[in-house]
């Protein structure tokens, strides 16, 4: 495969391995927030939105393989089938609406701005989702709620590289104890990270290799990172930091969607 990992400069190099770290560590501290943090900021750092997308994938295809693998007990592995085949399939559409976006026009600043206001977009949702919505368990949710949240997270995992919210919230109205709500969840992260690479590279070829690459030589910093969040985590207020991680990313997506047109 073809690959250019000097095409960065120190600093981004430096900014990669800072917005790692600090993603890993926002995932290991409130379970959530390593592709919605680590994204943007390095899509706004110049690395190509397909290269972030896919070191991110390296990042969360380990974190989440080794939460599946430390609750395996806990993981009814036959409820995931069904699920994980309807959010892998959905990847598709999602990578190829990236690819429209990508090449959209002519001119490649007008196409990052859109891309960057679409992050935006995705990042504001995703906190008035988590913000705004109360949901309760339920003994039995109609499947088509499954079919909804799961295609949903295929197409924003292969679009932008965030499908974690919306099998979230669906977890969230299963009425399953915390183990088995966490093992699925790690699952279906699991599940979807390899399609996703393959997508990438078929796609977008070399930025993309690159980005697995600089995922692969990042993971001694995913597992530092990882390892002092939930540390970090079981020492502090959890719903409270949530709520400065929501409010964090809620200002990300702003800054992402007005920076283009104060800019412009």
């Amino acid at each position: 495969m073809d690959y250019d990992l000097g095409q960065f400069e120190l600093w981004q190099y430096l900014i990669f391995a800072g917005v790692f770290f600090i993603s890993c560590f926002l995932q290991g501290v409130i379970g959530f927030g390593a592709g919605a943090f680590g994204i943007p900021i390095l899509y706004f750092c110049d690395f190509p939105i397909d290269t972030a997308i896919a070191a991110i994938t390296i990042a969360s295809m380990t974190q989440s393989g080794i939460g599946a693998w430390q609750l395996a007990d806990s993981i009814n592995w036959k409820s995931t089938i069904r699920p994980g085949l309807v959010r892998i399939l959905f990847i598709l559409p999602g990578v190829l609406a990236l690819d429209f976006l990508h090449n959209y026009s002519d001119s490649p600043e007008q196409n990052k701005e859109l891309i960057q206001q679409s992050i935006g977009i995705v990042l504001i949702l995703i906190v008035l989702t988590k913000g705004l919505i109360k949901l309760e368990p339920q003994e039995d949710l109609p499947v088509v709620w499954e079919y909804i949240a799961f295609s949903i997270s295929g197409v924003m995992l292969g679009f932008i590289g965030m499908g974690g919210p919306a099998v979230a919230l669906w977890v969230m109205c299963q009425p399953w104890n915390a183990k088995r709500s966490r093992g699925f969840l790690f699952a279906m992260l699991f599940y979807g990270m390899i399609p996703l690479a393959i997508l990438l590279v078929w796609k977008f070829g070399a930025t993309s290799t690159t980005g697995l690459i600089l995922g692969v030589l990042g993971l001694p910093v995913v597992f530092l990172g990882t390892n002092t969040g939930i540390r970090v985590g079981n020492m502090l207020d959890r719903k409270k930091l949530q709520r400065y991680a929501l409010v964090a990313l809620f200002l990300i997506g702003l800054s992402a969607i007005l920076k283009p047109l104060l800019m412009g």
